[in-house]
Order: C-alpha cells, then sequence, then structure tokens
C-alpha cells in the first residue's frame, strides 16, 4: 500500500489507541471508526450501535466478510488500554476499506462482494454474538479474521487446520454453609472441607479419558470467610478458568465438575450455586479455506508457518465459524514484543503496514476485472 496512506492509517490507529474503550463501551472507537471510512471512502457505512460495518458491493454471487475487534483491556492499574491490539487490527480493517476504495476509483472489482465489520466486546466472548445478525442479513459465504501474536517474526501469517483456538469459560463455585462461633466450628457448616476436596481433585477432571484434546482447569480464586478470627467461615468461593482444545469436552468438564460439587454438598448440608461468564467457544477452521488461504499468501509473497498446536487462548470469532466457514489466523507481532495484556505490550509501528498487505492479498486473490 502507498506509504501516503499508511501513514493516514498510523495516524488512525494512535487516534485509536489514546482513547481506549472496554467491552460494549466502544462508542468514541465506533465513531471514529465511522468518520474515518466516510471521509476517505464511498462504501456504504453502518453503524448498529454496537457493531459497525462498511459494504462493498459488487452485485457478485459471493460475499466475503473481513472482521476486526475494537475493545480495549484494562491494565495492572484496572485502567484501560490497549493491551491486546484491537487499534491495530481495527486500522488495519480500514486499510482493507482503502484498498478496495482504490479499485473502485480505478474502475476495478475484486470479483466479490465484501463485508468490512467492526466488533464489540471481543474479550468477553459477547461480541460475536451480537453481529451474527449482520452476517445473515448480508448473506455472508465465508469469513475471515486474525490476531497479532507476540513471540513470531513480524508480518508472519501463522495458519491451523480445524481448532485454532481453544474454549474456554469461567466458572464460579458459591458454597453456603452456616457460620458459627470460631470456639464451637462443630456447630457450623464451614465450606472449607469441600473447597479442599475440589482443589485435590481438580487437575483428575482434566485428564478423563473421553476428552479428545488439551482440557485445563485453573484456579483463578479462593475466599472463604473473613478476617475476623472469632467466626468460623459459613460461606466461600471457588473461581475457575475452565479450558479445552474442543468445546464438547469443555461442557464434559464442566458438568464433571457440577455433578461432583453438588454431590459433595448435598452431603455435606451445603447450598451450592453456579455462574458462568465470558464463554467462548472454540475456533474451528474450515480445512479446504485454510487450504486456499496459504496458497493466497505464498503467492503474495507473505511467510508462511503452520502451527502444531492450538493456541490456548480463546476467540469468540468462533461463534461466527459454528454457522459459516471461515478461518482465523495469526500475524506474527515480533518475537521481542511484550506480551498480550501485559503492561509493557503495545501494537508494534512496525506491523500495521504489514497486516494491511495481508488484508490486501485475500481481497486480492483472483486477478481484479474491469468493471
Amino acid at each position: 500500500m502507498q506509504a501516503e496512506l499508511v501513514e493516514k492509517l498510523q495516524e488512525l490507529q494512535q487516534q485509536l489507541h489514546a482513547a481506549p474503550e472496554l467491552s460494549g463501551k466502544e462508542e468514541g472507537t465506533r465513531a471514529r471508526l465511522a468518520a474515518f471510512l466516510r471521509q476517505n471512502t464511498t462504501l456504504q457505512v453502518v453503524d448498529t450501535g454496537s457493531v459497525l460495518f462498511a459494504v462493498n458491493d459488487e452485485g457478485a454471487a459471493e460475499t466475503i466478510c473481513l472482521r476486526a475487534d475494537m475493545d480495549a483491556v484494562c491494565n495492572s492499574a484496572g485502567r484501560p488500554f490497549h493491551g491486546c491490539g484491537h487499534d491495530g487490527h481495527s486500522a488495519a480493517l480500514a486499510g482493507a476499506a482503502l484498498y478496495l476504495q482504490q479499485l473502485r476509483q480505478n474502475g476495478l472489482s475484486c470479483g466479490k462482494n465484501v463485508l468490512l465489520l467492526w466488533q464489540p466486546a471481543e474479550e468477553t466472548g459477547a461480541g460475536a454474538a451480537e453481529a451474527l445478525t449482520v452476517l445473515h442479513t448480508q448473506k455472508v459465504d465465508c469469513i475471515y479474521g486474525c490476531h497479532n501474536i507476540p513471540g513470531y517474526p513480524q508480518g508472519q501469517v501463522l495458519l491451523r487446520e480445524g481448532v485454532f483456538a481453544c474454549a474456554s469459560k469461567g466458572m464460579t463455585i458459591r458454597l453456603t454453609g452456616r457460620q458459627s462461633h470460631a470456639a464451637y466450628p462443630e456447630q457450623g457448616v464451614s465450606p472449607g472441607p469441600l473447597m479442599g476436596e475440589v482443589l485435590q481433585r481438580l487437575q483428575s477432571w482434566c485428564h478423563l479419558p473421553q476428552y479428545g484434546g488439551l482440557v485445563l482447569a485453573t484456579l483463578v480464586g479462593l475466599q472463604a470467610g473473613s478476617r475476623n478470627f472469632g467466626i468460623s467461615a459459613g460461606e466461600g468461593e471457588i473461581n475457575l478458568t475452565l479450558r479445552a482444545e474442543r468445546l464438547e469436552d469443555l461442557l464434559l468438564l464442566q458438568q464433571t465438575i457440577a455433578n461432583t460439587v453438588e454431590a459433595l454438598a448435598q452431603k455435606q448440608g451445603i447450598v451450592v450455586d453456579f455462574r458462568y461468564v465470558d464463554e467462548f467457544p472454540d475456533t474451528v477452521n474450515d480445512a479446504a479455506l485454510t487450504k486456499q488461504l496459504a496458497q493466497v499468501f505464498a503467492a503474495a509473497g507473505i511467510p508462511i508457518a503452520t502451527l502444531a498446536q492450538p493456541m490456548r487462548w480463546s476467540e469468540d470469532f468462533g461463534w461466527y465459524l459454528k454457522q459459516t466457514p471461515g478461518v482465523y489466523f495469526g500475524v506474527g507481532a515480533g518475537q521481542d514484543t511484550p506480551g498480550l495484556h501485559t503492561d509493557g505490550y503495545a501494537y508494534p509501528p512496525g506491523l500495521l503496514g504489514p497486516m494491511v498487505d495481508i488484508w490486501c492479498a485475500l481481497l486480492a486473490a483472483g486477478a481484479p476485472q474491469a468493471q
């Protein structure tokens, strides 16, 4: 892409970076992106109030969708920051819009209808569900998404057929017994013994013979009672992150934990309540489209690597792939780039151009034709 256009995109990325917004609160981000698209392209731009999309309608038989995320995360001080690089993702997708505009101005067609989709709330797993309606109304045939990944050479595309990223969800186990005087613990019902048993069994639940891939249950929080040394605890809470390569294994793990805890709680006279948050499916790539994408990038001279294992983190792009064939891939952010969601991370300045080139290569697949 021309240097002046990349410079314009870098300015957009810097504006987004300076005004991070958490999941479900991306109003300013959406407005900046919409204004950029309207000022620099003649694409149809639609802001639904949560999802932003732009349409390049060529009246073609096929419609593809390219998707970016917009939301920020919190740093260690609890303040929003773009610690996952979604500011760069959003700006790079705006670069795809500029490419489509160049084709229009030159009287060329990319041979397909294109939907560019900016999705909210990826970090909580809620945004893709909001955007599914857009895919249906626009009759999308296939969808593509990507994420920058530190630790790999900058600009290298990371592909994997089948599962690219794991399914996960947050599980809270709330235990309610009966508090008592600390001098007479036998008069109460403490959740402590049950909590200890859950922790002892946690790893065994992750190694059932029925599983078809990686399964993890990670303790992220544990609390019982208070610092009042005159009271024996009557309530407790366990917070777990459940993770699995396959969604069916995640659901089996969840059910195994819930059934066992319910049975133990009933024996001990404890009331148990389960709550779930941040639910992500497995992100499963279409094998044929992944092969085609590898050929497209290779022909464009873009470096490619094949991942031997799925990424352990989760991505709500998987909700799209449950209904529409597509591919989710990684783009190397640099081998020395700090990890995602760490205070030291920022979207690498040199990555924007290569990521735009990657989107352009995908759109250019098949020689452009005069309209």
